[in-house]
């Protein structure tokens, strides 16, 4: 008799326990609103984005923050609702559809992807080394690209940037997180969007200098 009384006290406490606990929240990076406009001029020119790499320890679904220098946080009811590389890279692709609209964008998820052939074609392989924050802080992004160009079958890398951005978080919570990291993913499209339209613009004025701002050219382009 008093085993079944502890057997009903112990699932009593197991379901208030359960019954108790809060339901999981879903945030997505996905731009708020994407301006309007007209699409791409012309389709000789694509950029394929990708692979976009990022850290495991910010590769899963529950979200990740610190609490300082050393000390990562893991979320357990608050996740991202999708994959966050696939989130970053729509983001980007959004991004830099808006900043280049000369040129139509692709993703290119993995580096033996096959590119779009005829006209000029670039790759930009994307690798996360940092991205989450401080709750009510900041958020920092840290991230470096490559440019790859497509000629005739051929890929020859460009040249490698790098980017910092820093994030304020305006206020508690995981909304205004992630709606910093938000922010600084439209910082960083936006960087690599004029980087890529000052490559693009020196690859069409048939320059004889192989080494202009930071790309290195093919010889006899």
């Amino acid at each position: 008799m008093g085993r079944a009384r502890l057997l009903f006290a112990m699932s009593v406490a197991l379901a208030g326990c359960l019954g108790s606990s809060r339901p999981a929240r879903f945030y997505t990076l996905a731009p708020l609103q994407v301006r309007e406009g007209p699409g791409p001029t012309s389709t000789d020119s694509t950029l394929a984005i990708g692979p976009v790499e990022i850290p495991d320890s910010i590769d899963r679904q529950q979200i990740v923050t610190r609490t300082g220098a050393n000390e990562l946080v893991v979320a357990e009811f608050d996740r991202w609702g999708s994959s966050l590389d696939g989130q970053i890279t729509s983001s980007l692709v959004a991004t830099l559809g808006d900043r280049l609209r000369s040129q139509q964008i692709a993703v290119a998820p993995w580096r033996s992807a096959v590119l779009p052939s005829g006209g000029a074609t670039w790759r930009a392989a994307v690798s996360i080394s940092r991205f989450d924050g401080i709750p009510g802080e900041s958020v920092i992004l840290e991230a470096r690209w490559e440019l790859i160009a497509q000629s005739d079958g051929k890929q020859q890398s460009l040249g490698v940037r790098e980017a910092m951005v820093t994030e304020r978080i305006d206020r508690a919570g995981y909304d205004a997180l992630v709606a910093a990291m938000q922010r600084a993913l439209l910082r960083l499209g936006q960087q690599m969007g004029d980087s890529v339209a000052a490559a693009a613009q020196m690859a069409k004025a048939n320059i004889d200098d192989p080494e202009i701002d930071g790309w290195t050219w093919p010889h006899g382009r």
